[in-house]
């Protein structure tokens, strides 16, 4: 999903440079395979410590804006990112809350260090506080591929139904066409084929 998530931005005719920040030194070989920079936290952090961490650096390399974007969305495509960021326009803070409304799943900062990062619990409520505070020009914005986030594992089912054609789909076909995943193949609507893994219903 990470994969899929970075080809997404590095795709975007508007996105100039990545980041990925992780406590997680093993991510850096798949990162810096598309392309992608990598910045280590170092011990961890906390989400939104290493954020700051990562703007402060985009920051000191001459950025004027940042996105910060979440690696849980299998539905992501870089036409969205582009369409969020073109309605973004004229605005300080804008952000995509997740699809309990109660996150964040996007967070567009300009300038980058305007407002703290506040990830976490009812962390979309908070960020428009921040802002609202500070009387910056701020916006909500719902973009389905933005939106869409996982989180439980009955998320991944969901997600079977929407017919995604990308790499974490078809990790999930593969994996639901092991026997021991029939029960879960049923629940889904899933049946296989003897020329793919299976093939999705409509719902």
């Amino acid at each position: 999903m990470l994969r899929n998530v970075l080809s997404a931005i590095r795709d975007s005719k508007k996105i100039v440079s990545v980041t990925v920040v992780s406590a997680d030194k093993g991510v850096r070989t798949v990162v810096q395979r598309l392309g992608v920079d990598f910045l280590w936290e170092g011990k961890r952090r906390g989400l939104n410590k290493a954020l700051r961490l990562a703007i402060a650096r985009s920051a000191r390399r001459g950025a004027r804006a940042v996105v910060v974007l979440h690696a849980d969305l299998p539905l992501l495509t870089c036409q969205e990112v582009d369409r969020f960021l073109s309605m973004s326009r004229g605005h300080d803070v804008v952000l995509v809350p997740s699809k309990d409304g109660f996150g964040t799943n996007v967070l567009l900062l300009k300038p980058l260090e305007i407002i703290r990062p506040a990830f976490g619990k009812d962390s979309l409520r908070r960020h428009l506080s921040s802002a609202h505070k500070k009387r910056l020009r701020s916006q909500v914005l719902r973009i389905r591929g933005l939106s869409y986030d996982l989180d439980k594992p009955k998320d991944l089912f969901r997600l079977m139904r929407e017919h995604p054609r990308n790499e974490t789909a078809r990790f999930l076909r593969t994996l639901l066409a092991e026997p021991k995943c029939a029960g879960k193949r049923k629940a889904l609507g899933v049946r296989q084929t003897k020329r793919q893994y299976c093939k999705c219903k409509g719902i």
